[in-house]
């Protein structure tokens, strides 16, 4: 009875083991907050616009708005994260995207538009009391911060 008991520990030590295992390589594996391209991509207003229906949705999608400052939050420490471009654009948008508690950037881009050199910005948002669900596209100018594009996609 002792080496049976033994080895139903042993089995269930390494079940438990291989269980911790997977469970932080499932979390390192969860999908990005925030994504940031910096390859010098040039675009013109149509193609950022284009942008919404091409770039990935964001894990986001489907939470409650009343979330929407905690996930921005995390977004923009994910931005942070991601070097200088990314701290950069952080902090352009704390500095100059309203947080109405409604909305979460999900993908910015260091991009030049029609010859000017740009911030792309894509956020989900959503109506009060409702889910996160929709996508608004702004293109800034990076040195004035001048809104270049503004559009809601579906």
């Amino acid at each position: 009875m002792r080496i049976w008991g033994a080895r139903q520990a042993m089995r269930l030590a390494s079940v438990a083991a291989l269980s911790a295992i997977m469970s932080v390589a499932a979390a390192g594996c969860s999908s990005p907050t925030f994504v940031l391209v910096d390859e010098g991509r040039s675009y013109t207003l149509d193609e950022v616009a284009a942008l919404q229906a091409t770039v990935d949705r964001p894990a986001a999608e489907g939470r409650p708005v009343a979330e929407a400052a905690a996930l921005r939050r995390e977004a923009l420490i994910e931005a942070r994260g991601a070097g200088a471009t990314g701290a950069e654009l952080a902090e352009f948008v704390t500095r100059t995207v309203p947080d109405n508690g409604r909305s979460v950037p999900y993908y910015g881009e260091a991009a030049v538009i029609d010859g000017v050199p740009a911030w792309v910005l894509l956020e989900i948002w959503g109506a009060e009391e409702s889910v996160l669900e929709n996508t608004r596209a702004w293109a800034f100018d990076r040195e004035s911060g001048a809104v270049l594009f503004s559009a809601s996609g579906p």
